[in-house]
């Protein structure tokens, strides 16, 4: 502004927001980070998807960091990390395809039950796919990161 004439109201307010705006991104390094998921509903969405990619990486980062993972043909898996080393293996050794079928929720503000069914097939070479149905029981919490996982159990479905 040349020196000698003065700021309008309306000029000095929206300099002042401007300057309150850049100094909140400055003490918030993160603030322009991504959030986890906003709700249960983005949650089955952001799990979906990551599936679908077969994000072993993106599956994991919706998981608190230690939550846990009970399959019934395996060892519970506690923590992100050996979450995220599950699904890395089950993702390496077969051609595996999820469909999610059904996705329940039933919570509140800050915490809600899932109940997801997933129509699985995993294509083994030289053979017929096999083909299963699974049903998965989720728990979820409300966290400054957004909405985590922290216990997921699963069982396969018997057929018909």
């Amino acid at each position: 502004m040349p020196e000698g004439r003065k700021m309008s109201r309306r000029g000095w307010c929206a300099s002042l927001a401007a300057a309150v705006a850049g100094m909140t991104m400055l003490a918030s390094p993160h603030a322009s980070a991504q959030q986890g998921p906003a709700g249960p509903e983005d949650l089955v969405r952001q799990f979906t998807a990551a599936m679908a990619e077969r994000n072993a990486d993106r599956i994991a980062g919706l998981y608190a960091e230690r939550a846990v993972l009970m399959m019934p043909e395996g060892p519970v898996a506690a923590g992100r990390d050996q979450i995220r080393a599950v699904y890395a293996r089950n993702f390496a050794s077969a051609d595996t395809k999820m469909t999610l079928a059904q996705a329940r929720i039933d919570g509140g503000e800050d915490t809600a039950v899932m109940l997801w069914v997933w129509n699985v097939e995993i294509g083994q070479p030289g053979r017929e796919p096999v083909r299963r149905r699974v049903r998965s029981m989720v728990h979820v919490k409300k966290t400054p990161a957004g909405w985590q996982i922290f216990a997921d159990m699963y069982q396969v479905l018997p057929a018909g």
